[in-house]
């Protein structure tokens, strides 16, 4: 192989890893919405679509493995074909994560009392999308300063997290105390996969900066040396 076929190769994976944060935005932003409203057939689409997110991170993670082995890359190319693997990896995640999201959205009845738990739900959906599309965007522009800025846009979703379960477990009024445990429980995962969706993003985040400068939670990685 070529260097400019290796270039080309990186530059291809890269608009795989694109393709697939695209793919998994939408995963999300539909997932969330059929569980709002209850849109049954929205869901559906959701489930269906997630074998397309597999298949791409199968093949993004063949690309990366066949162009280390045919060229052996070092420094920041070394560190292109890391990133890669493992930003795929958390956008697959991700989108497993909308899929447990439109399951619950399946199942889920409005009762009584729901609206305030709805209500969040809408809040922390429409944050942790945010910060998915940010994380996205920090990766295409390796923006390590947006990459940084991921984990204070994640610090609203904790926090309406714990509200829900809070509520959850000391509801406020009789209705909300009606409230039946399996609907509890839907209620208590929801908030929790969307939690999870914002949380692997800032991972996210962290591989970005890893990328730009080489370092990995506040140290110097020398992936060229690793292993001696």
């Amino acid at each position: 192989m070529t260097r400019q076929s290796f270039h080309d190769g990186l530059k291809m994976l890269n608009e795989e890893i694109l393709r697939m944060g695209s793919l998994v935005v939408e995963a999300v932003d539909l997932s969330t919405q059929a569980l709002l409203k209850g849109d049954r057939a929205q869901a559906n689409s959701v489930i269906a679509g997630d074998e397309d997110i597999n298949e791409l991170n199968l093949r993004i993670e063949g690309q990366c493995l066949a162009l280390q082995a045919q060229q052996q890359p070092v420094a920041r190319d070394l560190r292109l074909l890391h990133t890669c693997l493992l930003v795929s990896l958390h956008l697959e995640r991700i989108g497993d994560l909308a899929v447990n999201i439109a399951k619950i959205a399946k199942r889920l009845e409005r009762t009584e009392g729901s609206e305030p738990f709805m209500d969040l739900l809408r809040k922390m959906s429409a944050q942790s999308l945010e910060v998915l599309r940010r994380g996205i965007q920090a990766f295409a522009d390796r923006d390590t300063e947006l990459a940084k800025s991921l984990e204070t846009l994640d610090e609203p979703i904790d926090d309406m997290y714990k509200e829900i379960l809070g509520r959850l477990l000391h509801p406020k009024g009789e209705e909300e105390a009606a409230a039946s445990t399996e609907w509890a429980t839907h209620i208590a995962l929801a908030s929790r996969y969307i939690e999870r969706i914002a949380d692997q993003v800032v991972d996210m985040g962290a591989r970005i900066d890893f990328l730009v400068t080489g370092h990995l939670d506040g140290q110097y990685f020398d992936i060229e040396r690793f292993g001696e």
